[in-house]
């Protein structure tokens, strides 16, 4: 009686049949990425001077003298106020290495006076930079191009960087055989978003050319955005 009671009680506690197999779940990660070139309608560029002289203010009234002639020059150019921004402005001891005795030797002081130039003008680069090197300036440090309304470009970019991965997604849970379901989440992954394709390395001109435009080629910049996708994914 006691072994039929347990049989009994172990074919209760065991399912009837085998129970339907419960879809199993899991996360898909894609990344999805978009170029588009656009054409430049502004340029940034990092010019200013250089001075010296035996003391610091000297140097520095130097430096100043030719600075104001720059930024009086791009006002008459027509750049606004609001597109000039001064971001380097400091003094230094100059010295040489004197070999006989060992030791540096002062020589004097060197200034450095820079601003940053916003140009919305394309047609005019090459004549403002011929024009300030005319008026002392002697750095040019930088000059990249960018779009003045980046947003339009910028959110198409974003738009085909998430069909990209959304194709990806697609493939993918076809090729394994699952079934895509909804997204969980999406992450914006590019930064930055516009950049120039070509970028000068820094110069410093020791002399200022005769007056002649100087050739500028804006070419056209990079638009990129990137994106991260999870996805839901059944069997």
């Amino acid at each position: 009686m006691r072994i039929s009671a347990f049989l009994t009680i172990l074919a209760l506690a065991l399912p009837l049949g085998a129970p339907h197999a419960a879809s199993a779940e899991g996360r898909l990660s894609v990344s999805g990425e978009a170029r588009i070139a656009a054409v430049p309608d502004m340029a940034t560029i990092s010019l200013g001077a250089t001075g010296r002289g035996k003391t610091a203010v000297e140097a520095m009234n130097a430096t100043s003298t030719a600075v104001d002639a720059i930024l009086a020059r791009l006002s008459d150019l027509g750049v606004e106020a609001r597109d000039i921004q001064t971001t380097q402005l400091r003094v230094n001891e100059q010295t040489r290495w004197d070999r006989d005795r060992n030791e540096d030797i002062f020589v004097g002081y060197y200034a450095t006076n820079t601003v940053r130039v916003r140009i919305r003008d394309m047609d005019g680069i090459g004549a403002l930079l011929s024009a300030v090197l005319d008026d002392g300036a002697n750095q040019l440090q930088s000059l990249t191009f960018g779009v003045q309304e980046p947003r339009e470009v910028e959110d198409e970019a974003r738009r085909r960087a998430v069909a990209d991965a959304i194709a990806k997604a697609e493939l993918y849970a076809d090729a394994a055989g699952v079934t895509l379901g909804p997204v969980l989440e999406l992450r914006d992954t590019a930064e930055p978003l516009v950049r120039s394709i070509v970028e000068p390395e820094p110069m410093v001109l020791e002399e200022a050319p005769a007056a002649r435009d100087v050739p500028v080629a804006a070419g056209e910049i990079e638009v990129r955005a990137e994106v991260t996708m999870v996805f839901s994914v059944s069997e």
